[in-house]
């Protein structure tokens, strides 16, 4: 049972007031219903597969154009630190019919011997520009024959083979409306959606929601399908205690949950922010699935965090946990993010 929170009538109205026009938002393989106020922009997100980096960021369709042939002008006009690795961008690669982009095969760096290649690919798709870089080895020259007889693996051309990893990929992500929930397994980002394909890589997206209505007060996700932690958040309660003790602060509430199905640990506490001169905060944090993260059971992290207790736009310590019971309430797996 939820706990019983007592709140006086002007608290009910802004707890009301705070969780009105309440938006449904895909995040990773999971739901959650979050005031319309708050919002998330590219900057505020940072997402990898297989460890390769994703971004993006809405623009319009000349200005996508415009950045590719900038692009494509930045690389050729860069020098490297040895003539013998020269020329910097390697091969420009077509995306296939229907698709909208361009990959760059370029040295990994200006310092680094051209045998590490990188594949720089950028994609756009129903007014997202997106960026994504894969590394890649070519040291199939002849300079390379000693060392190649020594180290085979590394100085072999995995080009191609990445080139039909990326492609594949490419294919597979689409933009969308950060409130569109998509209706197949995959995988979301805000503003971004990745269909599944074949194989099942390690994934993981983190982002802040803000809203300008009550700038002191965020919402911070985690989650990915890899990282299974070998002990859980009330396993951790020693630490967690001698922590916010150290803050200065207190445990608000802190237990097990069981939210549509999902098994989750949370903890809720008042104390001081390292970086904010004393100032008391309120920190709420919820984990699912923290112990057996996995692709048929992700991990989901979610944290709350209101800088400051007293002033305009902030919560009293009763309307945070009443908001945050009734948000978090509504984290439940994506329908069909999951392939049975």
């Amino acid at each position: 049972m939820p706990p019983r929170i007592n709140l006086s009538s002007e608290e009910r109205k802004n707890v009301t007031h705070f969780l009105q026009e309440a938006v449904t938002r895909c995040f990773g393989r999971y739901m959650i219903d979050l005031p319309e106020t708050y919002t998330i922009t590219h900057d505020n997100v940072m997402a990898f597969i297989d460890g390769m980096p994703i971004k993006y960021k809405r623009i319009y369709h000349p200005a996508f154009k415009q950045k590719i042939r900038l692009r494509e002008a930045e690389l050729s006009a860069t020098k490297t630190l040895r003539p013998l690795d020269m020329p910097y961008l390697k091969g420009v690669y077509s995306l296939p019919d229907g698709m909208e982009g361009i990959i760059f095969e370029r040295n990994k760096s200006t310092q680094v011997v051209d045998a590490s290649r990188i594949l720089e690919a950028h994609l756009y798709t129903n007014g997202i520009a997106i960026e994504i870089t894969l590394e890649a080895d070519n040291g199939l020259s002849s300079r390379y024959d000693e060392e190649r007889k020594l180290t085979p693996e590394i100085y072999g051309d995995t080009v191609p083979k990445k080139l039909v990893e990326l492609i594949d990929f490419l294919t597979r992500i689409s933009g969308k409306q950060e409130n569109e929930i998509p209706q197949e397994p995959g995988f979301c980002l805000p503003e971004l959606f990745i269909k599944d394909g074949n194989a099942q890589p390690k994934e993981e997206v983190s982002a802040n929601y803000t809203s300008l209505e009550y700038p002191a007060i965020k919402f911070h996700f985690d989650s990915d399908n890899y990282s299974a932690s070998e002990d859980s958040l009330l396993e951790r309660s020693t630490m967690m205690e001698r922590n916010i003790k150290k803050a200065g602060g207190y445990t608000i509430l802190s237990g097990r949950r069981e939210i549509n199905g999902l098994y989750a640990e949370q903890w809720l506490a008042q104390g001081q922010l390292s970086n904010t001169n004393g100032e008391q905060a309120l920190r709420f944090v919820i984990n699912i699935n923290e112990k057996t993260a996995s692709p048929k059971h992700p991990m989901l992290s979610l944290t709350f965090l209101q800088q400051g207790l007293e002033g305009e736009r902030r919560l009293t310590e009763a309307e945070a946990v009443s908001i945050w019971q009734q948000i978090t309430d509504t984290i439940r797996i994506r329908p069909n993010a999951i392939a049975k």
